[in-house]
């Protein structure tokens, strides 16, 4: 009794096995596939895939395993075949066969042949030795590529037929390629696959895996709306949960909505997921209006039917600052363990779902379009490329696309809807940090009040995240509910005698900023028309009627012009440009430097424009003249145009923010971020050029050229005395005063002359003079105006006992004019004591003219 229940258990065990058949090939070996039989040598196991492997032309080979299912089953299975298909050179599949020899000329059965002629995926009936007979011809050229690879499904349910691809080859695009009726075979004993190749060329190049047959549960199940959603303004997405019944697509009166009039006009499958449709409708769904969608008789392939279902519909059309850019990452430092790869998060800033197929994200210098999301109220949405999305945690929203237009350092995000139309925008540049550790990368940016998405730098600050950012997530900075400063028109700048360029520091109304009369120019300036540049449109260009004229300075105010805060737009102070010309020698000098800061303050060198003209800094140069006497590459003094008006004054350096953390930058809007060339310190030369290469200042520096102080002079910058003055004179260089921090970064020097007229042929001011470089009264200036050129000089110094104490110029060729400077030391650079000092000057020339001054003068001391 107990052996033959023990039997009954393996039969039965036998039997089901047999029934179905799954079949990955997790094999060593073939060998270890006892249950697969077939040509000896032409089959092997390899990355647990089957592979062919018979070496022999014009040749057919087979494996077959047993299977019993033949009625109400599926057959499903992957294959890749590297070789274009053709009538001598293809694959046929055996669901079904009476024989485990699937060659043999009297084997039935069912199979699917997959290539031949037309490259094709069909499905045969096998008649023994007739020839077979096509019940369903699926689509040509399927397998006309050099390689395939394909996932293949064959459904029988009684007698009906049905055959699916999947080009996608991972089982989620299934397309049927048609249906049949036959039931000539109800039984099976074996399936397997049948090779035939013909020459070397197609040897050990066919895989098969996945190998999948099991027999049909009858579905008694009706199919369920799972989620839908708007397309576009005509077409509705709907998904099941399950396919439905194919003749739904030419069954339109199966959705019918609230709005009359407005019924479905066509009806199609998604290509990628079967269970959705797309019900496109005759007119566009009313803008901002709810309306309701009503669903019966809905079936799927079983003939369950849904029940009855209405759902509530509104269509909404996206319009300015719907969809804000909310967060943003311009350079990633995985390394740090910070933010491992650029992305823009957006938020949805509307009470309505919006639907981003379509829209368009970009920087300054492409685009990419966004695939199918649906962004909830709310919601937001971090956007990155495709091959970074692993890098983010799994549980935030991410969409990863391709080419994805990543935010530079300084650059321009815009988001458009599918129409085209301008949703969000916003143009930064790394000074919004404000933070010179965050700035070198791995820390985002983030709005801080999502009330004043144009408010521009004031609304936007660097992550607090110990991460680095918040992407997907509710941001770590909030604004105060404020409003945020109105925009300002901060520039203007002629780039040609009919044209100024004006620029704003926020969002502008394209139509407002376009209005002649919103402008006033002084001197006046007949306008023939305003261009304003999207996407911001914070850019505009005005066409004159009139030239400007040389050496002429204008002034430009903003009048009538509210921006998005309801905030009157004015102007940052005169806004003042002029013509601009090109600078020539001396026109431009070197007028402050500081090459030895103290520690984390950066160097900086000043440049003062002595000349009428307007010239536009970016093309200017600055070089460092190396010890054999060339230049090293010049670094532009700016990439866009910077205008330098007459009498105006400009600093450039590596960190503004640092440097004017430590003096006073009473001009902050003068301080310009450079690669400046390095400093050397003690002694170098630096050069100024413009972009013909002609050198128009050039300063050789040394240390004894500052003033002698008790301490070092580490931190203390240099300043040209006179701007007219030769730059290469050792009497127009001082130590910048201790009352400005001993730096004047873009404003008058401290120690600056003033120019003042000689009376006779050498005098001395002040009368008393205090050399603590305060700023006052520094210097004892010894000017001189001479007949003419050619005099030769000699200047002492005596103290009240007439000794000696310097000898301030020996035989010195001077000009005819001039100036010299004693900074009330002695020889050697002693110290000297307050009291009263007579200058000593003997000048001759070379026709014998002498002449003799002496000059009182008093040293005092505090």
């Amino acid at each position: 009794m107990r052996i033959s229940i023990v039997c009954a258990c393996l039969l039965l065990q036998a039997l089901f096995s047999f029934a179905q058949v799954r079949e990955q090939f997790d094999y060593q070996s073939i060998n270890d596939a006892v249950s697969w039989k077939g040509t000896d040598t032409a089959w092997r196991i390899e990355n647990g895939r089957l592979k062919s492997h018979l070496q022999r032309q014009s040749s057919s080979f087979h494996i077959a395993t047993p299977s019993s299912l033949a009625r109400n089953a599926i057959w499903e299975w992957w294959l890749q075949l590297d070789f274009n298909t053709s009538s001598l050179n293809y694959v046929d599949v055996f669901l079904t066969a009476d024989s485990a020899n699937l060659q043999g000329t009297g084997v039935r059965g069912y199979f699917v042949r997959i290539g031949n002629t037309k490259d094709e995926v069909c499905l045969y009936r096998k008649d023994g030795s007739a020839a077979p007979v096509l019940l369903i011809d699926g689509r040509d050229g399927i397998t006309n590529h050099t390689s395939t690879k394909l996932k293949i499904r064959v459904t029988r349910k009684d007698n009906e037929w049905e055959l699916w691809v999947d080009e996608k080859a991972d089982g989620t695009a299934f397309a049927r390629e048609g249906t049949a009726t036959d039931h000539m075979y109800n039984t099976s004993h074996f399936m397997g696959f049948v090779v035939r190749q013909s020459t070397a060329s197609f040897f050990g190049r066919h895989y098969f895996d996945d190998v999948l047959i099991t027999p049909i549960v009858t579905d008694t199940t009706p199919p369920a709306l799972s989620s839908y959603h708007l397309r576009d303004n005509r077409t509705l997405t709907l998904c099941f949960s399950e396919t439905l019944d194919s003749a739904i697509l030419s069954r339109p009166e199966h959705f019918r909505l609230s709005v009359p009039g407005n019924a479905p006009d066509s009806i199609w499958q998604d290509s990628s997921r079967p269970s959705c449709l797309h019900v496109q409708f005759q007119n566009v769904f009313p803008n901002g209006d709810s309306c309701r969608l009503f669903m019966d008789g809905v079936r799927d392939p079983s003939g369950n039917v849904m029940e009855p279902a209405t759902v509530a519909l509104l269509y909404y059309t996206s319009s300015g600052y719907d969809v804000l850019i909310h967060e943003f990452l311009p350079r990633a430092l995985r390394s740090a363990g910070l933010l491992p790869a650029r992305f823009v998060e957006l938020k949805n800033n509307s009470p309505y779902g919006l639907q981003l197929k379509g829209w368009q994200i970009g920087n300054s210098s492409r685009e990419a379009s966004l695939p199918e999301y649906l962004l909830p109220p709310g919601g937001l949405l971090v956007v990155c490329d495709k091959g970074n999305t692993d890098l983010f945690p799994a549980d935030i929203p991410i969409l990863g696309i391709s080419s994805f237009p990543a935010p530079g350092d300084s650059d321009i995000i815009t988001l458009r809807n599918d129409n085209g139309n301008l949703v969000h925008a916003v143009a930064y540049d790394r000074s919004w940090y404000g933070n010179p550790v965050k700035e070198r990368g791995g820390w985002s940016l983030e709005m801080t009040d999502t009330n004043w998405p144009c408010a521009g730098s004031s609304n936007w600050k660097p992550s607090t995240a110990p991460q680095g950012g918040t992407p997907g997530r509710p941001n770590t900075v909030t604004g105060t509910g404020a409003m945020p400063p109105p925009v300002l028109l901060v520039k203007a700048f002629p780039p040609d005698t009919m044209t100024v360029n004006l620029s704003f520091n926020g969002i502008m109304d394209s139509l407002e900023v376009t209005a002649p009369a919103h402008f006033e120019f002084g001197p006046s300036l007949p306008v023939a028309g305003i261009t304003a540049h999207p996407p911001l449109f914070n850019n505009i260009s005005v066409s004159l009627t009139t030239p400007l004229l040389p050496n002429t300075v204008y002034t430009v105010a903003v009048s009538g012009i509210k921006d998005c805060t309801g905030q009157e737009v004015t102007t940052a102070g005169d806004i003042a440009f002029a013509r601009v010309s090109t600078a020539d020698s001396f026109d431009i000098v070197i007028n402050e430097i500081l090459y030895d800061p103290v520690s984390g303050v950066p160097e900086f060198v000043e440049i003062y424009n002595r000349s009428p003209k307007a010239v536009d800094l970016s093309h200017l140069y600055l070089a460092r003249r190396k010890e054999d006497e060339q230049l090293d590459a010049p670094v532009a003094l700016g990439e866009q145009a910077l205008l330098l008006l007459s009498g105006g004054y400009a600093v450039f350096t590596t960190a503004p923010q640092a440097l004017c953390t430590y003096y006073d930058c009473l001009q902050a809007a003068t301080i310009y971020k450079i690669n400046l060339p390095a400093l050397i310190n003690e002694e170098g030369t630096i050069v100024l050029l413009n972009e013909s290469g002609q050198i128009l200042d050039e300063l050789h520096y040394f240390d004894k050229m500052h003033m002698a102080l008790a301490d070092n002079t580490r931190g203390v910058s240099l300043e040209r005395l006179q701007p007219d003055g030769r730059t290469q004179d050792k009497y127009n260089w001082h130590s910048a005063a201790a009352a400005v921090k001993y730096a004047t970064p873009g404003y008058r020097n401290s120690q600056q002359l003033p120019v003042v007229e000689v009376q006779g042929d050498l005098t001395v001011q002040p009368a008393v003079f205090s050399p603590d470089n305060d700023g006052l009264e520094d210097l004892a200036v010894v000017r001189y105006n001479f007949p003419g050129p050619g005099y030769i000089i000699n200047v002492t110094i005596f103290d009240a006992e007439g000794r000696p104490v310097r000898y301030l110029e020996k035989n010195t060729l001077l000009p005819a004019s001039g100036y010299m400077t004693w900074n009330g030391r002695g020889e050697s650079n002693r110290e000297l004591i307050s009291g009263i000092y007579v200058i000593f000057a003997e000048a001759f020339n070379a026709e014998g003219k002498v002449r003799h001054w002496k000059l009182p003068i008093v040293l005092g001391r505090r």
